[in-house]
């Protein structure tokens, strides 16, 4: 969505008090998202089991923004999967630590259940610890992840990338050598701890060590070459050399590949040399694929990059080499969305051609695509085309994701009881659920943007 999911925990709450209190006034302005938030608590039980630690997990998320760690806690809680329970408190924890209470943060994913979703909650509060610029403990909290050495070093290589851009060089190299040999020894284990390889060799090349990321990826090249999976190796080499620029060997690397693989290989290929501005070459490698899928997706991504950071015209010449008409049409929807998002003008233009596509295929045009022009509309604050779209389609789950962002939007907008009524009207609980999400959500994102404004903060 476009906001990117045993035994109870049981937790004392004294033992972490909040320190996240609000003024008086802050706190009566998140009354009401709060108690749009607890309704929208109440609805999980109604909602399919596979999408329950979603739901639960955005509703304790934006609970903790309202204020109200208790509550949310309690919601994670109820999961019935220990790992659910772990990532719904990292979710939790995220939150608490984005507000300013690192230490707390902390100490919630320390007490929540031992899973590998554990490690995952301190790769996320490691690297957010790094983004405010405290690499000393980002790294000690890198360190607390013990069972999962591609994790560990993949943690590693993303602090060393924002070390880097933070200025400190040399830092960022050392970490780099640790990430190193934490690779060489998980592969002397197990070969298929050699993926790491790859991602070291980029985040190398990024932080200017070029000279290295080519013997990091001459290491992974001999692994890669007496791998059983081998194909599949070689994809990530494939992948790799394009990142940092070597074209000619990702090209030879491809060659060597055969099946499924290859496809995937030209794919990712393709996206990182569209990235860099590299268009030709992206779409030669689209030529030589060999399933239409595949083709399609490669071209989609082409496109939004053209359509996002280039100009309308390349982008739709792009789309236009689609084959399908539905992948076509789906293709101009997420330009459009995606244009929106980034505040680029030729937003409505995009939405309307995508709109006039989808008038023209009539009822063959798929309900996720008919969601998009929705959300997109939603965007440009045109929210009774919005709400129609919306109001339009037959399937329940297609209204769920349109109507979080739609009521968020009218939310933010200063539109609120318009959103309410949006939500309540809803009889599906997953989609009254997320619609009275996103109300919430866009009221607290509205009283942020007016403290910004009054403080001067960006």
């Amino acid at each position: 969505m476009r906001k990117v999911a045993s035994p109870l925990i049981t937790l004392t709450l004294l033992a972490f008090p909040f320190a996240l209190r609000a003024r008086q006034n802050d706190v009566s302005q998140r009354a009401e998202p709060r108690r749009l938030l607890l309704e929208a608590s109440l609805l999980i039980k109604d909602i399919p089991d596979f999408q329950q630690y979603s739901a639960t997990a955005n509703i304790a998320g934006q609970l903790v923004r309202a204020g109200d760690l208790a509550d949310a806690l309690a919601i994670v809680s109820t999961l019935k999967k220990p790992e659910d329970q772990t990532r719904g408190i990292g979710i939790i924890a995220w939150q608490v630590a984005h507000a300013g209470n690192f230490a707390q943060a902390l100490a919630l994913i320390e007490n929540s259940p031992d899973n590998v979703e554990k490690e995952v909650s301190y790769e996320t509060l490691a690297q957010l610890r790094a983004v405010s610029g405290d690499f000393v403990t980002a790294l000690q909290i890198a360190h607390r992840i013990r069972n999962d050495p591609n994790r560990l070093a993949e943690t590693l290589a993303r602090l060393a990338s924002l070390q880097a851009k933070a200025g400190d060089s040399a830092g960022a190299r050392e970490i780099i050598v640790e990430a190193l040999t934490i690779a060489e020894e998980a592969t002397h284990e197990n070969i298929g701890h050699a993926t790491i390889f790859p991602q070291i060799a980029t985040t190398q090349a990024e932080i200017g060590d070029v000279s290295g990321a080519y013997n990091t990826l001459d290491r992974f090249s001999g692994i890669a070459h007496q791998a059983s999976n081998k194909d599949e190796f070689l994809r990530w080499l494939a992948e790799a050399q394009a990142q940092i620029g070597d074209n000619a060997d990702a090209e030879r690397t491809e060659g060597e590949i055969h099946g499924g693989n290859y496809d995937i290989a030209l794919l990712r290929t393709a996206q990182t040399q569209a990235a860099h501005g590299l268009i030709d070459e992206a779409t030669k490698g689209v030529a030589r694929m060999s399933t239409s899928a595949w083709k399609n997706s490669a071209l989609r991504e082409i496109a939004m990059i053209q359509g996002t950071h280039g100009t309308l015209n390349e982008a739709l010449a792009t789309i236009n080499l689609i084959a399908e008409p539905t992948a076509r049409m789906e293709a101009l929807a997420t330009l459009a969305l995606e244009q929106a998002d980034n505040k680029n003008p030729e937003a409505g233009f995009t939405l309307q051609a995508a709109t006039e596509m989808a008038s023209e295929m009539g009822a063959n045009t798929p309900e996720n695509v008919l969601g998009t022009i929705a959300v997109t509309h939603g965007i440009l604050g045109e929210f009774a085309a919005a709400e129609r779209i919306v109001n339009g389609l037959s399937k329940p789950e297609s209204r769920t994701w349109p109507l979080w962002n739609i009521t968020e939007y009218l939310a933010s907008a200063g539109r609120v009881q318009e959103a309410v009524e949006l939500a309540e009207s809803q009889d599906e609980p997953e989609a009254k659920a997320y619609a009275l999400l996103g109300t919430s959500t866009g009221i607290m994102d509205r009283i942020a943007d007016e403290e910004k404004a009054r403080t001067g903060k960006k």
